[in-house]
């Protein structure tokens, strides 16, 4: 049987299974940990889609059964076992390669491995299996193809935006926020032909659009608000990190990433409108001009790189907002922050799960 054929159903069936326990794990140290919706658990929540091309690395083909002409199928029963290992140490000599090692695999005699797509690929016809790794590799390669040509008419929309826009000369009494994005090189642009809510777009160079009609309705202070609340998706390579999530979804396109990447962008909207306060913003400010954008969003032009609102997220982010969190616990919080990022990336990101 095709050895390449066999590898792209292990790809298809064992991204699928990973996504899903990456998922679970992170959830679960999202809640154990308790780390609040912000920018710290977007991050988090980014790790199962990151970690489906990374998976492709770790596949380890001199221990694969099947690569050494062993059918799993053939073995007498008791010699096939099923492991789980988290947070396993390893000798000294191997802490500088991979610290800690964690995983779900199936292993038979003589340290081999192989998963639940060897056994089902083992009862499927062989020129069945070709077939399925053609049209799965050409489905993928129609939808990067259609998503590359998405990207380039988003390029060019934002193009000719820009062109009928003119630049925002409207002084700001925030000194802090005044710098911070001189210092960014954000430029500001608006448009009384431009639809919608505030929104940031481009990957390099950062341009935030404001709508004349919207701006009209803003007050100076939700006017600084909304700024500062657009020089943090800058500042995080926002637009960078999402257009790289919808890049991988595209590829595992099998694979349910959609509602992941709305729980991120909720995070990231939550985590821009915390780091608003180091600006000055009072919270009611900042509230308020969420509101008024929602309000203005409903025709919001659909720009692959425009950081846009996120209607659903905005109830939320408001009740988030006008909390007033206690700063009793904050070294608490700190230590259980870095310990859910080394658990997350030292033993989920590198785990190997599903994988032979």
């Amino acid at each position: 049987m095709d050895k390449a054929s066999f590898f792209i159903l292990n790809v298809f069936l064992n991204s699928f299974l990973a996504f899903f326990t990456v998922v679970f794990l992170i959830e679960s140290v999202i809640f154990l940990f308790r780390i609040r919706q912000g920018r710290v658990a977007a991050t988090l929540r980014m790790i199962p889609i990151i970690k489906l091309p990374f998976d492709l690395c770790l596949y380890d083909f001199s221990r694969w059964s099947y690569a050494q002409g062993i059918n799993p199928l053939n073995y007498e029963e008791g010699t096939r076992t099923f492991s789980v290992m988290l947070g396993w140490i390893n000798e000294a000599t191997d802490w500088l390669f991979l610290p800690i090692a964690s995983g779900i695999q199936f292993n038979v005699r003589g340290d081999l491995t192989f998963t639940l797509a060897d056994l089902i690929g083992h009862t499927i016809n062989p020129l069945v299996l070709k077939v399925f790794a053609v049209l799965l590799i050409s489905i993928t390669g129609g939808f990067v193809i259609r998503k590359l040509f998405l990207y380039d008419h988003s390029l060019s929309a934002l193009e000719s935006l820009a062109k009928s826009s003119q630049p925002l000369c409207k002084k700001m009494r925030n000194s802090a926020l005044s710098s911070c994005i001189r210092k960014c090189g954000v430029k500001i642009l608006t448009s009384p032909t431009l639809a919608g809510s505030p929104f940031v777009a481009g990957l390099i160079s950062s341009v935030v659009y404001i709508p004349s009609h919207f701006l009209e309705n803003l007050s100076r202070k939700e006017y600084e608000a909304v700024l500062a609340h657009e020089i943090e998706h800058v500042r995080y390579k926002d637009g960078l990190v999402r257009l790289t999530l919808d890049f991988i979804g595209t590829v595992f396109w099998w694979i349910p990433t959609k509602w992941l990447c709305d729980r991120i962008e909720e995070g990231q909207e939550v985590g821009c409108d915390l780091e608003c306060k180091k600006y000055g913003i009072d919270s009611t400010d900042l509230a308020s001009a969420i509101y008024k954008s929602a309000k203005y969003s409903i025709n919001t032009p659909n720009l692959i790189f425009a950081h846009q609102l996120a209607k659903h997220t905005v109830l939320k982010r408001v009740n988030i907002i006008l909390q007033n969190p206690s700063t009793r616990f904050k070294k608490i919080r700190f230590t259980f922050t870095c310990l859910a990022f080394g658990i997350a990336f030292l033993v989920i990101l590198l785990g190997r799960f599903w994988v032979f």
